[in-house]
């Protein structure tokens, strides 16, 4: 029978309704091919085709593009050539209330291989794209115009990659979003306790839980907005990405590793977002992958309230399955 399940801490909800999975359709859809190496602005070769790169990571260190492109990197960082923000933007519209869209955005192309999945990822590598995210929080969250550093990626079509090759991004933003505002608010009323310990704590007792390791927890959080929702939790409280210790950093590649891996065992490589919620201080880190199995209609979009067909607890027993 479908449930109303409450958020954790917040004043949100969503229904788990596993009935509405059987409902029948007539629509079909096919995911189109990947793009030609030859086009691909993010394979090596076509380093021109690029913004100068802020950041090459190689063997060897990290560099930046001078008169001539690095090649032969690991990842490779620079401008998004469309970006949601800029640093140097217009003014703002004088109607009603709007401000400069200021800010920054990069694109941190996560691998030199153009086809390659990153279920397929090694652990080494899913460790070390975990500490390129952290140099690019670092870099951006001391600075004095940016209130929240948003580091994210879209993996297949229907989650908005607009790009085949995998890639990776980082939006750093002039104001802390609502979601996370609302988020402070109550986490400052609950002080000192911290939500998210709590469910640590609970979840990592229940049948949600997924995976684990000496680091960090992998769950189907009771509250899961979409099917199949992942939430990665540390062990140990810290509030971001720059407080993480070294093997902190590789045990979580390598539970990232095994998430994907199921991931696309359960789902036969689906589209997902994989989102890194983190502050300077005052908050716990955790890391949410949703995939996109599901669209939002208009009972979504009219209530703010989703429609989860798929029970997590269900989703848990799935998914550990394949690990």
């Amino acid at each position: 029978m479908p449930e109303l399940r409450k958020h954790y801490f917040l004043d949100e909800y969503c229904i788990i309704a596993e009935e509405r999975k059987r409902r029948p359709t007539d629509f079909r859809a096919a995911e189109p091919g990947a793009g030609s190496e030859a086009n691909c602005s993010f394979c090596p070769g076509n380093e021109g085709m690029t913004p100068f790169a802020d950041a090459v990571y190689t063997e060897k260190g990290v560099y930046s593009d001078g008169p001539e492109r690095i090649s032969g990197w690991k990842m490779r960082v620079f401008a998004n050539v469309f970006p949601a923000l800029v640093p140097d933007p217009g003014p703002a519209s004088a109607d009603w209330t709007a401000l400069p869209g200021q800010g920054y955005h990069e694109v941190i192309v996560d691998s030199p291989r153009h086809e390659e999945n990153p279920a397929d990822f090694s652990e080494a590598h899913l460790g070390k794209l975990i500490s390129v995210y952290r140099d690019r929080y670092v870099h951006y969250s001391g600075m004095s115009d940016v209130k929240y550093v948003s580091v994210y990626k879209n993996w297949g079509r229907d989650a908005g990659a607009s790009m085949s090759h995998s890639h990776s991004q980082l939006i750093a933003m002039p104001i802390i979003p609502p979601l996370i505002k609302r988020e402070l608010q109550v986490i400052s009323s609950l002080a000192p306790s911290c939500p998210y310990c709590d469910i640590v704590a609970k979840e990592s007792r229940s049948c949600r839980l997924i995976d684990q390791n000496e680091g960090w927890f992998l769950i189907a959080p009771f509250y899961s907005q979409a099917p199949y929702e992942c939430w990665i939790l540390p062990r140990r409280h810290f509030p971001s990405l720059k407080e993480m210790s070294e093997d902190e950093g590789n045990s979580l590649g390598r539970l990232l590793k095994r998430a994907l891996g199921a991931l696309r065992s359960v789902l036969n490589d689906p589209s997902y977002n994989c989102m890194i919620f983190q502050l300077p201080s005052c908050y716990h880190l955790n890391i949410r992958i949703q995939p996109v199995v599901s669209r939002i209609a208009g009972f979504e979009k009219g209530t703010g309230v989703c429609i989860n067909t798929h029970a997590p607890e269900t989703a848990a027993k799935e998914l550990r399955l394949f690990l």
